[in-house]
């Protein structure tokens, strides 16, 4: 099902094109306040809350891993993000595919770590508020894809052949 017009995080579009490249920079946006928490965390900052991403890292071994990880996962989000709103601006579809990607890929590990908190720490009532609330995120992201997807899909049929078989 296609969309016609999309709730972006921050206005209502009545045309895909603006919401995706809202949806672009709710993502760059997300991105670079990740990367920021992720450095202030790798310098010593605070990660002790149960509900955050590097709560069950050593600041001296595992958090660098994963840290570094979702630095360059974030980097190549931003990159990601840009390159859509190129493709919706000129109307590349090719270009949006990879975000498209990412984000599903998003999508699945912010699920699977709301899984895991209320799975780990099901004893404190404050996980089921954080589940909830990383679902609720999930639920945007999921949002968000489908106005993407949707514009994808325009672009897609705008430019497709009109084969006919000939006998």
């Amino acid at each position: 099902m296609t969309m016609k017009e999309c709730w972006s995080p921050w206005y209502y579009y009545d045309n895909l094109k603006s919401a995706s490249k809202a949806c672009a920079a709710t993502t760059i946006f997300f991105s670079v306040f990740s990367i920021i928490y992720i450095c202030y965390c790798l310098d010593g900052g605070d990660s002790s809350q149960f509900f955050l991403p590097l709560f069950e890292t050593d600041v001296d071994t595992t958090m660098k891993g994963a840290g570094g990880f979702m630095i360059v996962f974030y980097l190549v989000y931003i990159v990601f993000s840009i390159l859509m709103i190129k493709g919706v601006s000129i109307e590349l579809r090719g270009l949006i595919l990879p975000w498209l990607t990412q984000n599903l890929l998003y999508i699945l590990m912010i699920i699977a770590f709301a899984l895991w908190l209320q799975a780990s720490y099901y004893h404190y009532l404050l996980s089921v508020l954080w589940t909830c609330l990383y679902l609720l995120f999930a639920a945007a992201h999921i949002y968000m894809h489908r106005c993407v997807k949707s514009q994808y899909d325009i672009i897609k049929a705008a430019q497709a052949q009109n084969i006919e078989q000939l006998y």
